[in-house]
């Protein structure tokens, strides 16, 4: 690169950074950030397991699997009827250790074609390759029953219920502002004339 352009970038990297300097308040210079969650967190069911397995072997699941409001292109792997509302990791894991699959939940890993955070790696199949459950040896039909099971859960239905009431919350916000706004609207209107 010219020795020109080089000497013109950094004249204009240098304005930048003043003006950048002028925006912020003194003594505000460094604000607080806080550290992001590692990625690589992992929680392990059962407990004592925990460190001692090698989960790259397990099948991987995502809540997108089995949310029956994405499409088939968005992840999900299963009919509709068999799916469920935005189901989320806490849930997926609850139905699997009522099964009793051993699993690591990764709550920070993040669906490539989706925002949607957490993850389940699951031991399907033991060493011999037979499946630790019997009712379920499949991916497929365990996606399916856990569409099935999802709502059904305690959890799930406090959730939802939360849920609501804070649609509920922000629909009666948005009526008072509106009225409000309605009524500050009345009033004469025209000019006013002198006595």
């Amino acid at each position: 690169m010219p020795k020109k352009t080089q000497v013109k970038q950094l004249k204009a990297a240098k304005k930048g950074l003043a003006a950048a300097q002028n925006i912020i308040p003194p003594g505000e210079e460094m604000y607080y950030m806080p550290a992001a969650p590692d990625p690589n967190t992992k929680m392990t069911w059962p407990q004592h397991l925990a460190g001692k397995i090698d989960d790259g072997k397990f099948i991987c699941i995502w809540p997108n699997n089995i949310n029956s409001s994405k499409t088939i292109a968005e992840g999900r792997r299963v009919p509709k009827s068999h799916a469920c509302d935005d189901p989320i990791v806490s849930e997926m894991s609850e139905v699997l250790q009522y099964y009793k699959f051993t699993h690591v939940i990764e709550p920070y890993k993040v669906y490539p074609r989706d925002v949607m955070a957490g993850r389940i790696r699951i031991k399907l199949t033991d060493e011999d390759d037979q499946p630790c459950n019997a009712d379920l040896p499949t991916r497929r039909a365990l996606l399916m029953k856990m569409g099935e099971l999802i709502p059904k859960l305690k959890i799930r239905q406090r959730r939802m219920a939360a849920k609501q009431n804070e649609l509920e919350q922000a629909k009666k916000l948005q009526i008072e502002q509106e009225k409000a706004a309605a009524a500050k609207g009345k009033g004469k209107k025209g000019k006013k004339r002198g006595k």
